[in-house]
């Protein structure tokens, strides 16, 4: 009688465990994606609830219109965004934007600095990817620089380069970049 009283209370725990995992699935809250600007002279990062937030503060409040998503910008904003002046000191060069899930979409990176790059013209610069965005780049958006995708720190391993805004970086690359070589 014993056993078969323990097997009963096992079963019975187990289905309550798994009803419970189930439910508190179906319950999670939806991820928030993340808006952040990367500084890649200070390496400082600084995220926001919307796109149009993290672009405000990465052009030092030039432009406060973006969209709310990073998911539309189109060939305007890009020339808004790669046409500031360059004031010294100030974030004001707008180099690039990763995305975390493809057709520029999830969480976004805004790749900004104090100087542009000279589009395939040698590296301008370099940066490891953590957090949010080690292993996660789907698409991105080419700006004042063109973008080459790294599936190791430090600017090692395999690679592939980017000379325009691209909605699916490829098999190859895809949720793999832990650092970014700027060009």
């Amino acid at each position: 009688m014993f056993a078969r009283t323990s097997r009963v209370a096992i079963a019975t725990a187990a289905t309550m465990l798994a009803l419970g995992a189930a439910a508190t699935t179906a319950h999670a809250a939806p991820v928030t994606p993340r808006n952040c600007v990367l500084n890649v002279d200070s390496g400082s990062e600084r995220c926001f609830g919307t796109f149009r937030e993290a672009i405000a503060f990465s052009t030092s409040g030039r432009i406060t219109d973006a969209p709310v998503s990073g998911k539309h910008i189109d060939r305007k904003l890009a020339n808004r965004l790669t046409g500031l002046p360059v004031t010294p000191g100030v974030q004001s060069v707008q180099l690039g934007v990763v995305y975390t899930d493809s057709n520029y979409g999830g969480s976004t990176l805004v790749l900004a600095g104090e100087r542009g790059c000279l589009s395939g013209n040698g590296r301008d610069g370099q940066i490891n990817l953590d957090g949010t965005f080690n292993n996660s780049i789907s698409s991105l958006t080419t700006l004042s620089c063109w973008l080459e995708l790294w599936d190791a720190p430090d600017t090692a391993g395999i690679h592939q380069e980017y000379q325009q805004s691209t909605s699916y970086v490829g098999d190859a690359m895809n949720d793999r970049a832990s650092s970014i070589a700027l060009l």
